[in-house]
């Protein structure tokens, strides 16, 4: 096992109060990595000065004109020296045996090109919650997925960008992050791994994704319409016509159209909402369907019941 290298590719991009967070994180790691690449997307904060004052072995900053979290991957892969990559957000971090889980996921499951772990999502300050991932009776060990469409569709994906490694020659071979997409990046990603290997995975938590992190894609981008990722995966369910992961996939991209619709809704795009929802495959998801149809109209009807009491108050 001591004979497995990472590569770490961190992209930063104005993440200036969370970096030395997740640096301390990989310095932490009981099974160290052997290069660390952090990739300055054209930060205008002092997140590049932090990274050097903490004067880590085996880090290497680059930096770019601003091209996007896709771009600052790509690049980190190109520079990585080691068969297996590891990335990392800015403002995420890694409990200390996430490398060490990993490494024991590649001997366990050699056929296996990508792995992940489970992970908990940071609410705010000292509020952790389990991500609510559809597996169960997982062996602590590992396992293999061979059912990634089927549990993403059912609740929170099984691993984020901050809890999988994937080998250097896989990425390459689907071809790396897709460019000029603000959001979906991670998901169009997982897709093709799922379509073209099996993935190794841990049910153990060594991963701690932040969103109450500042200067969050999730948070400034929010789509209005259907995500690129969804739509290819949907083509591919097409082609394949029938079987269960073709109506998986088709779950999967229909969970996707219900999650944008609510973030519109608590937007305000009420009319947007409904055209996504409108969507025969959320007919696959009927309790969602059903349950954001009355969210809508619930919030429509308090905000038309406050807007009659500050007219008549007036």
């Amino acid at each position: 096992m001591k004979k497995l290298r990472f590569t770490v590719v961190i992209p930063l991009f104005n993440k200036a109060q969370h970096i030395l967070r997740t640096l301390e994180s990989v310095a932490a790691q009981k099974y160290p990595a052997d290069e660390i690449i952090i990739i300055d997307d054209g930060s205008t904060d002092e997140g590049p000065e932090l990274v050097k004052s903490a004067k880590m072995k085996n880090v290497k900053l680059i930096h770019q004109t601003n091209q996007g979290v896709s771009a600052a991957r790509n690049n980190g892969v190109k520079l990585a020296k080691n068969a297996y990559i590891a990335f990392l957000d800015a403002d995420d971090q890694w409990l200390p045996l996430f490398l060490d889980e990993v490494a024991r996921l590649i001997v366990r499951f050699p056929k296996a090109r990508f792995f992940g772990t489970r992970y908990q999502i940071v609410e705010s300050e000292n509020n952790f919650l389990d991500a609510k991932i559809k597996i169960d009776n997982v062996n602590p060990n590992g396992v293999i997925l061979d059912d990634y469409f089927n549990i993403a569709s059912q609740g929170d994906l099984p691993f984020t960008m901050s809890s999988m490694v994937i080998e250097k020659s896989l990425f390459n071979d689907i071809g790396g992050f897709p460019l000029n997409e603000p959001i979906g990046e991670d998901q169009d990603l997982f897709c093709r791994v799922a379509l073209k290997t099996p993935i190794a995975y841990s049910p153990n938590i060594h991963s701690l994704y932040h969103k109450d992190a500042e200067n969050q894609a999730s948070k400034n981008n929010i789509p209005e319409i259907e995500c690129a990722f969804s739509i290819r995966i949907t083509e591919e369910a097409k082609r394949q016509v029938k079987g269960k992961s073709a109506t998986y996939m088709l779950k999967y991209s229909a969970a996707h159209l219900c999650h944008l619709a609510k973030l519109n809704i608590y937007k305000g795009l009420y009319s947007q909402a409904r055209l996504l929802l409108s969507d025969s495959r959320c007919l696959l998801k009927p309790k969602h369907l059903i349950g954001l149809y009355c969210l809508s109209w619930l919030i429509q009807a308090k905000e038309a019941v406050s807007n009659t009491k500050n007219i008549v108050n007036a």
